[in-house]
């Protein structure tokens, strides 16, 4: 069985997937599944489906709402044990996309600090293939919502080690293609619109660079009200001093 938090909430036994059609089982297996292997408070699930106005029934609605969850698992269900007022989803790495990707970002950080950079390469990007959206991102729920983003931070700072890494065996020119989609997950990095810059510097593509980053300055201002950083202000104006370039407005 997969079970998988990394974008929409699936699961599959083989290549068939099992619909889990109601609104609040769908709510405490992305509980469950953001904390795979640690006890879980009735109170939490309790929150996660109802917010702040649960019902007086809301106890016994959780409990009745996981027996619904192991029986529509079946036979290959993973085990949700209770121990007194907590329940813990007991899986494997293997079977939750979200351990998969932990477990290879610890992986390649033990590749790095071996020198074994390729191998690490390899890892992260293993890793990130994983990823099919945010976290859980078809159960609304604002209890969930600073998990999901726990998780967001590892997936960022996997495409930060990743690029690192490439950028020192001097492929910048591949991860072009690369930073262009992660930057539409990260529209305001400016870090990943630096490196999508540098990456285009190196193939010759410096005036597209500066257009990268022109248009990260005016998202910034436009929308956030804010000026870019430093470094971003750096590499602009270190580009546009390069032999060739002509001057351009900038927003």
């Amino acid at each position: 069985m997969e079970l998988n938090f990394l974008g929409p909430v699936t699961v599959k036994v083989g290549s068939s997937g099992i619909d889990i059609p109601g609104t609040r089982d769908r709510k405490i297996l992305a509980t469950l599944l953001l904390n795979s292997n640690r006890p879980v408070h009735i109170d939490l699930l309790i929150d996660v489906v109802w917010d702040d106005d649960p019902p007086v029934t809301a106890r016994q609605q959780v409990q009745n709402r996981l027996g619904s969850l192991r029986a529509r698992f079946g036979i290959e269900a993973p085990r949700i044990n209770r121990n007194g007022n907590h329940y813990t989803l007991h899986v494997t790495d293997d079977q939750v996309d979200g351990l998969k990707f932990r477990k290879v970002c610890t992986e390649a950080a033990f590749a790095v600090n071996s020198n074994h950079t390729e191998k690490a390469v390899s890892l992260l990007r293993s890793g990130l293939e994983l990823w099919r959206g945010s976290p859980v991102e078809d159960v609304e729920s604002a209890r969930l919502q600073m998990e999901a983003l726990r998780w967001k931070e590892y997936h960022l700072k996997a495409i930060e080690t990743l690029v690192d890494l490439e950028f020192s065996l001097n492929r910048h020119r591949l991860l072009t293609a690369d930073l262009r989609s992660w930057i539409g997950s990260y529209p305001y990095h400016e870090g990943l619109h630096c490196r999508l810059a540098e990456a285009m510097d190196a193939g010759s593509r410096t005036a597209e660079a500066l257009g990268v980053l022109s248009g990260l300055r005016a998202r910034l201002a436009r929308e956030m009200g804010i000026s870019a950083g430093p470094v971003v202000e750096d590499l602009y104006h270190r580009l546009l001093r390069k032999p060739g370039i002509r001057t351009i407005a900038i927003g």
